[in-house]
């Protein structure tokens, strides 16, 4: 017998729900955590009984990646059993990270705001520290192979969304868990993130996830079991919705232009009218990804005017 049993899991972010899944084999795995809080912990283990499964039945536990709607639970987890997890290695400088780590990515990211020209104040969530030990974490690359009850699954790694996000794919069946990866309802945001330490340039997240995209589409891929909402098939046309709402949005930020020079906030105000408070940021977020997509295109140039970034259409001819 081999199954996979979805566990949908209550969140206050805009999505509504997240996915966690069971897979029962010849052993048992969970697929991602659900989101921090005793409450949604307490959710998560309700789920789990309801099927039949003590935390003691988990084999181990495959992070698809480590936003926290995903891994928010691993800390209530390893207060009562010592569950193995496994998590591809681009989160091992967030996993454990000290004060110091802390410090450095909440820099990076008040200076994005106000290059933006907005307010680190108040468009972006601050999350205060707090320290957290994972213990008996083992870190993935591409190619390797994980069980998820007792079958083997294979890592391709898909940064965009995050830059440790990780498919699940059996070469076999073609069933592959996609994390935040690809999602049926609606297409998710390339993060802006700090560069590694020791790098000066920051990751270019929305030219990620596209060469992301394109190598998933070439992937034999069957039932996609995804981080939010309903199971689906046919990637490749997914895929290809993706990539034209992603050439839309260009065409909507090289229109905003066409008037003069914006800061990535102005054009935010104009393309997001609704965003309001700390989710300003999502659009801050999203326009940068296009934006880099425009510069690497020649549509478009920044220059600096003082602590902030504008942005003007190159003209042609």
């Amino acid at each position: 017998m081999f199954k996979i049993v979805p566990l949908e899991l209550q969140t206050h972010f805009a999505e509504g729900t997240v996915n966690a899944f069971l897979v029962i084999g010849d052993t048992v795995t969970l697929v991602d955590t659900g989101n921090p809080g005793r409450e949604s912990y307490q959710q998560l283990k309700k789920l789990l009984h309801n099927h039949s499964i003590q935390l003691t039945d988990i084999d181990h536990i495959v992070l698809t990646h480590i936003h926290i709607d995903h891994a928010g639970a691993i800390p209530y987890l390893q207060e009562e059993v010592d569950i193995p997890i496994f998590v591809h290695e681009q989160a091992a400088v967030s996993i454990n990270s000290d004060l110091q780590e802390y410090e450095r990515v909440q820099q990076f990211f008040d200076q994005f705001v106000t290059s933006c020209g907005a307010d680190p104040e108040k468009h972006i969530i601050k999350r205060p520290f707090h320290e957290e030990i994972w213990r008996n974490v083992t870190f993935l690359k591409e190619g390797d192979q994980v069980p998820l009850g007792g079958r083997k699954f294979e890592v391709v790694h898909v940064p965009g969304h995050s830059q440790c996000d990780m498919l699940l794919w059996s070469r076999e069946t073609g069933e592959t868990f996609a994390g935040d990866h690809l999602l049926k309802a609606f297409s998710v945001n390339a993060f802006i993130e700090p560069p590694n330490t020791g790098e000066l340039s920051r990751p270019r997240p929305l030219l990620q996830y596209r060469d992301s995209m394109e190598k998933v589409s070439r992937l034999p891929l069957g039932t996609v079991y995804p981080g939010h909402g309903e199971v689906f098939t046919d990637h490749v046309s997914l895929i290809k919705t993706r990539l034209s709402e992603q050439e839309k949005r260009c065409e909507q930020i090289l229109s905003i232009l066409d008037s003069g020079g914006k800061s990535i906030f102005e054009i935010c105000s104009v393309m997001y009218p609704r965003l309001n408070g700390r989710t300003v940021f999502l659009g801050l977020s999203q326009i940068q990804g296009h934006l880099d997509l425009l510069e690497q295109r020649q549509q478009v140039s920044y220059e600096k005017q003082g602590s902030i970034v504008v942005y003007r259409k190159e003209r042609i001819g």
